[in-house]
């Protein structure tokens, strides 16, 4: 059966076909499970070793008529979003860093039927349920942080495990940006030579690397050092 079609007979089963009344020319549940596994697709990243990574957490924005019909099923709503990602990611073999969560919220600035996702990684204490063994950080349990990325207007939070992550547009980067002005592999961020630190490097990229707006060939990183390849933003947060 269908995802989709799963994803329905658990709603009809919580509120015995009242969603037909509820939703009713405005947002539907489906279209919104959809716009999740999209969003988790769109924002999957190899993180090394061939592991593909997607957000856990993520924000549904309603218009204000949407978001006070959907107020009473809130807490089933957003449990079964949370298990139709989650389903999603196991049956592609995608990982995630922590427990999947999703949230409705209210946007004044969107009309009765319309809706949008944002999305983000934000490493959790349990592992989310389609985390694979690989997900694990390094020998030791090692975390040197995460880089904060700022693309396009959206942000999304990257581990950083003690492996060197290559940055870059085409497929093979570990961490893959939509920039333009970003080079096929542009930069790698890895363990400083004595462990103790992280050290960003431009790989011959086209319009360079900057760090803390100073074009950088080598540099080594500090807790909320601010890198720009292209127009996107990366900030780094020791041991976040």
């Amino acid at each position: 059966m269908r995802k989709v079609q799963r994803f329905e007979r658990r709603l009809e089963g919580l509120v015995e076909g009242a969603f037909a009344k509820v939703f009713g020319g405005v947002v539907q549940p489906v279209e919104v499970a959809a716009a999740l596994q999209r969003e988790a697709a769109d924002k999957r990243m190899i993180v090394g070793h061939g592991r593909e990574l997607v957000p856990n957490d993520y924000v549904v924005e309603l218009g204000s008529s949407d978001a006070e019909r959907l107020q009473a099923y809130d807490a089933p709503l957003r449990r079964e979003f949370a298990a139709m990602v989650t389903e999603h990611a196991t049956e592609q073999g995608w990982s995630f860093v922590g427990p999947v969560e999703v949230r409705l919220e209210t946007a004044d600035d969107l009309d009765t039927g319309v809706f949008r996702v944002r999305s983000a990684v934000v490493p959790g204490s349990t592992p989310g349920p389609a985390a694979s063994p690989t997900a694990a950080p390094a020998a030791g349990g090692r975390s040197d942080g995460v880089l904060v990325v700022t693309e396009g207007g959206s942000e999304r939070t990257v581990p950083l495990t003690g492996r060197p992550l290559r940055i870059g547009r085409g497929a093979e980067a570990d961490l893959r940006l939509a920039d333009t002005g970003v080079s096929r592999l542009h930069a790698e961020v890895r363990p400083s030579d004595d462990g103790a630190g992280t050290v960003i490097t431009d790989l011959g990229s086209t319009n360079g690397t900057t760090v803390n707006g100073h074009r950088v060939s080598t540099a080594e990183l500090h807790d909320g050092d601010r890198v720009v390849v292209g127009t996107t933003s990366l900030v780094l947060r020791a041991g976040g």
